[in-house]
This record gives C-alpha cells, sequence and structure tokens, in this order.
C-alpha cells in the first residue's frame, strides 16, 4: 500500500492557512483544480484571518502549483484584495477567504476561484460580506469580477460558505447548469450563474426549514438517478428547532436538499462533510463529521464523531450507517474532551485500489497539537482494523508536535503530481 502525505513549508503554515478542496462536478474541459491549464492540479490555500499590510484579518488566499513532484510552495501566487486585478481593498476585519471553491466555471480549461469574504463592509453595511470570482489562466488568476449580492440590506456574512456544481431547475437563475451557490446568515441559498452571465443576475432560493442564524457550510452531492447536484446544508441549533451560526447550541442538524429548497433528508449534525466511493460499489457515500462534544452537541460522542451514510440513494436514504469515534475498535486515540474528532473529513483513493479512503482531522487531539486519522475503503464498507493516525511527530513528517499547532485542522486529498494516487494534504 502506498500513502503519502505532503505538508506546506513552515512559512505557509505560519499563516494558519486552511487546504481547500476542489468541488464536485468539475467541467469536462482540463483537469479539475487546474488554475494555470498545466496539467497538474494545484492547491489553494486560504487565510482569512492573515494580516495584510498591518491590517489584521484582512485574508489572503495562495496558490501552490502542483507538477511533477507534487506541489511547490515557493512557486505560488498570493491573493488578497490588495492584488491588481482584485475588487475592493484589503482591510482589517475583512477575512477574504473565509471560504473558497475551486472550478473551471466559463469551460476555458482554467480553475477559477469563488472566495468569500462574509465580514466585509458593503456600501456602509458592516459585516454585509461579498464573494468575488477570480479567473484562472496560463499565468495564474489575473482578474476578477464581484458576484452581486441582491438582498444586501436583508441579511450579512454574504459569502460564509460557497459551493460550485450543477443544480437542477429549481435553481431560479440558472436551472440545469453550472452555479455558484451561496450562504450567508438568512434562510436562502443563493445562486448566481457561473459564467456571471448579466442577464441572469444572482437570485436566492428559501430553504424549507428555518436554518435560524443562517448557513455555516454547503456541500455539493452528485446523487444517482437525478442529472443534478443536491445540497448537503450545515447548521447549528439554537434550542428553538433553528440552526445558530457560531457552530454551538442543542439542536444541531445536517440536511440535504435540493437548490429549490426541498428538504430530502436529515442527516447527523456536523459541520464538515465529503463525498465519494468508499466500498467500491458505483454509488456514492456521505460523510458528516461533527467535533462537538456532547455538552454543545446532544448525541455527539466525546470528542467528536463521523458518520458515514453508505450508498446514499437520489433522496439520500442510505443503505447501511456507520458512526466512527476514537472509540471505535481500530481506530487510534481515545474520545477525550475538546479532540474536535471530525473538525474536517476528506474522501479519495490514497492506494489506488478503485475504493475512496476517510481522512479525518483532530486538531484538538493531544493538547490541541493535533492528529489525522487514514481509513481505508474497503468492499464492506471502512477499515477500521488498518486505521493509522498521523502527527507532527510521526517519523517523515516535518516539524515537530507541539501544543496549539492544530494539525489536522484542514485536511485535502488530492493527486497534485499526477500519479493516480490521491496524496494527503
Amino acid at each position: 500500500m502506498r500513502k503519502r502525505l505532503l505538508l506546506m513549508s513552515a512559512t505557509v503554515l505560519a499563516c494558519g492557512l486552511t487546504p481547500l478542496t476542489a468541488t464536485s462536478a468539475q467541467a469536462a474541459a482540463g483537469v479539475p483544480g487546474d488554475i494555470d491549464k498545466d496539467g497538474y492540479r494545484d492547491l489553494v490555500v486560504s487565510a482569512p484571518d492573515a494580516t495584510v499590510s498591518g491590517r489584521a484579518k484582512a485574508g489572503a488566499v495562495v496558490i501552490l502549483y502542483g507538477g511533477p513532484q507534487g506541489v511547490d510552495a515557493k512557486r505560488r501566487t498570493v491573493l488578497t484584495q490588495d492584488s491588481p486585478g482584485i475588487p475592493g481593498a484589503a482591510e482589517a476585519g475583512d477575512r477574504f477567504g473565509a471560504s473558497v471553491a475551486v472550478h473551471d466555471l466559463n469551460a476555458d480549461g482554467y480553475g477559477d476561484l469563488v472566495v468569500g469574504s462574509p465580514d466585509e463592509e458593503v456600501a456602509g453595511d458592516v459585516g454585509g460580506g461579498s464573494v468575488t470570482v477570480v479567473w484562472g489562466s496560463a499565468s495564474g488568476p489575473v482578474t476578477a469580477k464581484t458576484v452581486k449580492d441582491p438582498w444586501r440590506s436583508e441579511h450579512d456574512a454574504f459569502g460564509r460558505t460557497v459551493a460550485v456544481g450543477t443544480y437542477d431547475s429549481l435553481n431560479p437563475v440558472n436551472g440545469g447548469k453550472l452555479s455558484i451557490a451561496i450562504g450567508a446568515n438568512d434562510a436562502q441559498v443563493w445562486f448566481a450563474p457561473a459564467d456571471l452571465s448579466a442577464s441572469s443576475g444572482t437570485s436566492g432560493t428559501g430553504l424549507d426549514f428555518n436554518p435560524g442564524h443562517g448557513i455555516v457550510a454547503l456541500t455539493p452531492v452528485d446523487l444517482p438517478g437525478t442529472g443534478d447536484d443536491r445540497l448537503l446544508v450545515h447548521g447549528r441549533g439554537d434550542g428553538d428547532g433553528g440552526w445558530g451560526h457560531d457552530g454551538y447550541g442543542d439542536d444541531p442538524r445536517t440536511r440535504l436538499v435540493s437548490p429549490g429548497g426541498s428538504l430530502y433528508a436529515t442527516l447527523p449534525a456536523g459541520t464538515s462533510s465529503a463525498v465519494g466511493d468508499l466500498n467500491g460499489n458505483g454509488s456514492p457515500d456521505l460523510v458528516v463529521g461533527n467535533p462537538e462534544d456532547p455538552s454543545q452537541s446532544p448525541g455527539t460522542a466525546l470528542g467528536g464523531q463521523v458518520t458515514v451514510y453508505f450508498d446514499a440513494g437520489y433522496d439520500g436514504t442510505p443503505a447501511s450507517v456507520l458512526t466512527l469515534t476514537q472509540d471505535t475498535p481500530g481506530v487510534p486515540g481515545a474520545g477525550e474532551q475538546g479532540d474536535r474528532f471530525g473538525a474536517s473529513v476528506a474522501v479519495g483513493d490514497t492506494d489506488k485500489d478503485g475504493r475512496a479512503d476517510l481522512v479525518i482531522g483532530t486538531p484538538g487531539e493531544n493538547a490541541s497539537a493535533g492528529a489525522v486519522t487514514v481509513v481505508r475503503g474497503s468492499a464492506d464498507g471502512l477499515d477500521t482494523a488498518h486505521a493509522r493516525s498521523w502527527l507532527q511527530s510521526t517519523a517523515g513528517v516535518p516539524g515537530s508536535a507541539e501544543q496549539g499547532d492544530a494539525f489536522g485542522t484542514a485536511v485535502q486529498l488530492s493527486d497534485v503530481d499526477k500519479d493516480g494516487y490521491a496524496d494527503l494534504l
């Protein structure tokens, strides 16, 4: 079995950067996530709390370009709102890069970036938020355009989360075509056409349920028999059936919905999710991570948990369900208060056996030094008996495990050197 862990240089990690996955339903042209169209996937990394020219939490996004030897931290592009061609200006607290999606939006073969700045002040609206599309090119991203917020006076945090997919005909602006889905602090999913065509504009779709203080995460899901993407919508409870936007509360929910707002399924609570074929049977499996402890999320396991919906049907109904914790036999470690097992999840085929493998981040492990666990996919689902954890103290991993490092805050599986194996970043 071959498995490889790629790590950024210390200068990159020092910014608290967060690796991000390319979204599902990539266009046929080019390699998914290839921003400069050289045939290799690139790694997009966000640092929404980065200081820019003395302005705290102005935010930045970093592109590390892939190649035959993997990603090279020295070959990179750093984008801020002070970069040429990027709308706006880097201001304290904007948090440019708080959400990012990568996709070839205009089908020219170059990967494009959708970047959210949910705390940006827009036309006097403090915390109104903004979303910027940055177009890829042979020399990297050089031009950009702002996605119009049609309801700026009625909500804030526009761009808190973004996701790209080919959503169904209920999508009000671009039904059946590639679109950008955007979350804010209201009970709407907002859609914009992927190419930002002026005629379509941006429009919201109300949900069949009230997410209270808004949407915290969106993951597109391509389910069998639909021909388009559904959305996994994450939120947190405030005790009255709504959802809280801060990631805490006593009524947590994850829901699978159509872009028209119809509720297909209520899934286990969580704040992270991923989709892949873990058992290799051709049907998608839904993975939901919930890093919170029972005191914050009733029903959650001590230290956090990950729930897998195997073989989800068109409406999200699974053939079977598996819940993983650090107390599951074979999974390294033990469930402890504050571990945050499931804070991040990713799926991809690390050993090229035709089955996706599951990666779970546990940034609170060992006094927040952090850990990452890899569980291999199998014909029966997941091979927990051979699960393995990586720490910064693991042989071959650069750096050392130190209190507060939060290793595993974000994880990604992507074949950056084009050898057929998903690399763990």
